[in-house]
């Protein structure tokens, strides 16, 4: 028993924390997108250089923004 305490109980910590940060921050399946924001962008070719990060109007043309896929 002691060989047992001494060796594979200290090899087992590690793995057990491993889990649980896994269990705890890896296996969401919600839907929340925090930290990834969709860009919009105005639908007129010469105006692909307008990127937003909300919805609204392109500042050169006045379209209105589309989600960039």
């Amino acid at each position: 028993m002691n060989m047992i305490m001494k060796w594979i109980y200290p090899s087992l910590l590690p793995l057990a924390v491993a889990l649980a940060a896994f269990a705890v921050t890896g296996c969401s399946k919600s839907d929340d997108h925090s930290g990834h924001s969709d860009q919009y962008t105005c639908p007129m070719q010469e105006h692909s250089d307008v990127l937003s990060d909300k919805p609204g109007n392109c500042p050169k043309c006045g379209m209105k923004l589309v989600e960039k896929k």
